[in-house]
């Protein structure tokens, strides 16, 4: 049984569009990008899903295809065509990303390379000797205090009943204890910096 011829259609072909392109009728490509944009946008999400880059690829697919539309062999089905032109571009959007990274890893180590090297890191065990010794000439009574709430762990309501104060004076008095043993670390290791 013979097929049914397909009625013609007003709408022209890729073929035919492309073809009054490369004659330089500058108006048909208008129709090719409408027709083929979302598909292609769609396409190359799926490859990149970062929108703004889908939209940047996806025109710069149909910049690279007008430039090179003398080119393209009518034959030819044209979204093969379009769409590997779209990957090639996707591709190398992909490697400058990747390069990017690299270089902004390595950019972050030389960073961090430059400020260790500027920067010369105070060894740990003085400040823990320093700190010692700041204990050390700490009034008795505060030296337990401190001693009750960090090596033995009690809390602030334990601590007030402990010495008979509030829970008030036990927070205040240990904010002190605090910044002023910190203080005195301070002045110890700067005295030794300039020491050396």
């Amino acid at each position: 049984m013979p097929q049914p011829i397909p009625a013609p259609s007003d709408e022209p072909t890729d073929a035919d569009l492309l073809r009054r392109v490369q004659a330089g009728q500058v108006d048909a490509f208008a129709p090719l990008l409408r027709r083929h944009l979302s598909s292609l946008r769609a396409f190359v999400a799926l490859k990149l899903p970062v929108p703004h880059l889908a939209d940047e690829i996806s025109h710069e697919t149909f910049v690279v295809v007008y430039r090179r539309i003398a080119e393209f062999d009518t034959t030819q089905p044209f979204r093969p065509w379009l769409r590997a032109i779209a990957w090639n571009l996707v591709r190398k959007e992909l490697l400058r990303f990747a390069r990017e990274q690299v270089n902004l890893s390595r950019f972050k180590q030389a960073q961090i390379e430059e400020l260790a090297q500027a920067v010369e890191p105070v060894p740990q065990r003085d400040e823990a000797i320093y700190l010692e010794e700041c204990v050390a000439e700490l009034p008795e009574n505060l030296r337990r205090l401190l001693e009750e709430r960090y090596r033995r762990g009690l809390s602030p309501d334990e601590l007030a009943e402990m010495f008979g104060r509030s829970s008030e004076w036990v927070r205040v008095t240990l904010f002190r204890l605090r910044k002023q043993l910190r203080e005195c670390i301070e002045f110890k290791l700067e005295r030794s910096a300039h020491a050396i």
